[in-house]
Formats: C-alpha cells, structure tokens, sequence
C-alpha cells in the first residue's frame, strides 16, 4: 500500500510526507518535520514508521500532531503498540485522544492497557464515553459485540420522510456511518433498514416503514458471535454493515465494512503465519526472544517428525548403498509429494476458513483430491519416469520413479484435505499445524515408497 501511494502520479503533487520521507529524516531529526505537511500525511503512513521507533520516541513523535490526527494514527497502528505510547503520554492527551477515537477503536486500544492505567484513563475521559467503552469491554474482543461500534443512525417507522431528514440534520458529526439507517420501535427493536439514498429521493409525505427493508432481521447477529462469521455474512449478503442486536432483538450497534475488511485482513495473516509454524500475532519488528517463544514449538515438533524421514532413510541404507543413484530421485519424490500437498492444503484451508465446508462433505472432498492427485500423477509421473530412464539409460528405474510417484502424489493429495478436516472436528485450528504434519507424512511416506519399489522392482532382479 505505500509503494502504491508513493509511486502514484498525484502522490508528488501532494505536500505530504511518504514513508521514506519520514524513514530518512528520522535518522538526522524527525522532530524538524514541518508540522502543517505533517498533518497532511497520510495517518498509514505515519503509522508503519512509529512501528520502527521505540515507544519513547513514539511519543515524542506524536507531540506534532493534534489530538484528533495523532488519535486517527492510532488507529493504524497495532493495539499493543498503541496502548503502550498512549500509557507514556500525559494522562490529559491520552485521555482526550481516547475519547476522539471511534468507540471500537478505542475499546480495542483501552482494552490493551495494563489494568491500573485502564482504570485511570477511564476515570479522565467524559463519563458518557466511559459508559459506553466500559460496556464494549465487556464483551470478547473476537466477537461481534467486540467490534462492534454503537454509533447508529435510528429512525421511528412512524415518522415521514422530512421528519426523518430533520432528525438526520441534528446528528453529531463526529458520527461517521450514516448511509444506512436503522428503524426501530420504541423499545429500540430492530424493524428494518433503510439508506440515507432512500430518503432522500422518496416523497417528503411518505413514512419511513414504506421504504423500510425488513428483511435485514434475518441477518442481525448477537454480540457474542465469533467475528469470522459476521465478516462471511457480510460477503455472502453483500451489505455495507452488519447489525448487532441482543435476544430480545434490541440494537446495540453494527459491525462496519471497515471492521470487517480488518477482521478479513488478520485472519489471512494469522492462518498464513501458522500454517508455517509461526505466531498468528507475530510482526516482523517483533522482538527477537518473543519471536523464539512462537517459533521454537513448532520447530521441535518438525525436528522429531523430520527424524521420521532419517530413520526410514536409514532402513533401506543397504538398498542406497547398492544403488547409490536412487539418492539422486529420493528429494525428487519428497519433493512433488510436499508440492501436490501444498496445492491441496492451500485450498482446503481457505475452504474452511470461508465456510464451503457442509456437514458430510468430507469423504467427497478427501476423494476427489485423491483423484486430483492420481491425474496429476499420472502426468507428472510418466515426465518424472522418462526423464530418469534417459539419465540412467534404465527402463526399470524410470518405471519405479514414476510409480513412486504417483503413488506419492495420490496420498499426498488426500492427506492434505484429511488432515485439516479431522483437525476442525477435534475443535483444532486446522493452520495452526496441518503444514507442519502434512510435510512430515509426505517425506516419510514419499521415500518409503521410493525405496521399497526400488527394493522389489531393482534389487529383486
């Protein structure tokens, strides 16, 4: 994004900071920075180069900028970090910063604070804010009422079309969401939904339950809900934000796109990052020991399932030693096995992480990917076997490689959608390690198969 934002053709024309702008300068004096081209610069840009400072140097940073855009900085920023500059700031800015946040941004920062300047903060800001963040606190940060913001735009179903443009004229304008409009009674249940586009090109005498649509009722979800599955509802029903209503149907809030698109965003990132074995949190500037703490499981458990390998390796070590050559096609096997795995899994996971997956759709999927893997071997394996019968002038050998690999590519292919479907069963993350299990069965199983066919089909003779 900030490749993008450099590179574009307005971007010179901007008097703003870009991020090597500001990664240059901070090396000689950032505190030199212009401060009215500061506070045009893009808040993301600024964001990802206070993540390269220490929190000391991020709070000094941020005494440029006003309240409001160092409050819209943090808002890029990661929680954590965001916490720990607001805990180093004067307790009358950071108060003030918190309460120019969006209520779900800064329940999520407020919520990264050690609990003595929680309490501390909370008891600064204005009493209605505090209220209003003491109770987004409450819920699961990874649920719905979690990201939830209970900024809504509401309408009376009994009131006309010009009564509801007045009351829309008299919102706040700290209150950002105002295209879609929800209409409730006077127990503040929710009825419809209307749009901001609606009114405005209705007749003046019309009421508000004629343009109303009910049928948002059917996609309202419950604070406690898991926020993954508010961002699929958005996806599949393709509306701009998702309402939050308690069991007796009375509002509470919504979940915007915005939220959604970052909900989106650190899912791909964390299953990314586990499915290779790393933290679903973990940044690059990440300290070195905290790293190692995500890491260094995951590795161990690789390291004694890579023994697996060494040991069946080190079985067949008089059929190598006779045919030292069929070392030359071992990594060859291993390795279009691990490939035809990665294919697989790289789909299914996605699959259950969109929610594609129904009940008893397991045997299908395991089978066909088992039939993907047999095509795809046969083509592959019949490549890899002539290519092996010209480098050893060997017809039998070439036979054995591509036997090998079919067979390989086949388990391969299956193994990668049984494994993670099992581990959804079992209530697991199925990228937290699914990677890790899956390499592992592909070279164990890959050159016990290559040496065993090499066993009976060469030596056999």
């Amino acid at each position: 994004m900030p490749d993008l934002i450099q590179e574009h053709p307005i971007a010179s024309k901007l008097d703003q900071y870009t991020f090597e702008d500001l990664n240059h300068l901070a090396e000689n004096d950032y505190l030199s920075l212009d401060a009215e081209k500061l506070a045009r610069t893009s808040p993301h840009e600024i964001g990802l180069f206070l993540e390269r400072l220490t929190v000391e140097e991020q709070r000094k940073f941020l005494q440029r900028l006003s309240e409001k855009n160092a409050s819209n900085v943090l808002a890029e920023m990661d929680a954590e970090n965001s916490a720990e500059v607001l805990s180093a700031m004067r307790e009358f800015r950071a108060a003030r910063i918190i309460e120019l946040l969006d209520p779900d941004d800064a329940a999520d920062l407020v919520s990264k604070l050690d609990e003595s300047d929680r309490i501390r903060l909370l008891s600064r800001i204005k009493p209605d804010r505090a209220f209003v963040l003491r109770k987004l606190l409450r819920y699961d940060p990874n649920t719905a009422g979690g990201v939830m913001t209970p900024e809504v735009v509401t309408l009376r179903e009994t009131w006309n079309i010009g009564e509801a443009l007045e009351h829309i004229r008299k919102i706040p304008k700290k209150i950002e969401n105002v295209y879609n409009l929800y209409v409730t009674d006077g127990d503040n249940r929710l009825l419809g939904l209307t749009t901001l586009r609606n009114l405005v090109f209705s007749e003046p005498t019309k009421r508000v339950c004629d343009i109303m649509n009910t049928q948002i009722q059917a996609i309202a979800c419950l604070p406690e809900t898991d926020k993954n599955a508010v961002a699929n509802t958005m996806a599949e029903y393709n509306v701009m934000d998702i309402p939050i209503v308690d069991e007796q149907n009375r509002l509470l809030g919504c979940v915007t796109h915005d939220d959604v698109l970052d909900i989106v965003q650190e899912a791909a990132t964390a299953d990314l990052q586990q499915l290779h074995g790393a933290g679903a949190d973990e940044s690059i500037h990440d300290g070195v020991w905290y790293s190692v703490k995500k890491r260094n499981p995951w590795l161990f458990i690789n390291l004694i399932l890579a023994f697996l390998s060494a040991y069946i390796i080190s079985r067949f070590g008089s059929v190598i030693e006779q045919m030292s050559w069929m070392a030359a096609f071992m990594t060859v096997i291993a390795n279009l096995g691990g490939n035809t795995g990665a294919q697989t899994l790289a789909v299914a996971i996605r699959g259950l992480a969109l929610g594609e997956f129904q009940k008893g759709d397991g045997l299908g999927i395991c089978g066909r990917e088992l039939l993907k893997g047999l095509v795809n071997g046969l083509f592959i394996g019949f490549s890899g076997g002539l290519i092996a019968t010209c480098m050893m002038h060997n017809a039998l050998m070439g036979f054995t490689v591509f036997l090998a690999m079919v067979l390989t590519m086949v388990l391969s292919g299956f193994f990668a959608a049984f494994i993670p479907i099992v581990l959804k069963h079992f209530k697991c993350d199925p990228a937290q390690s699914s990677y890790i299990f899956l390499t592992a069965f592909t070279d164990v199983a890959g050159l016990f198969i290559f040496l065993k066919l090499g066993t009976c089909l060469l030596l056999s003779r």
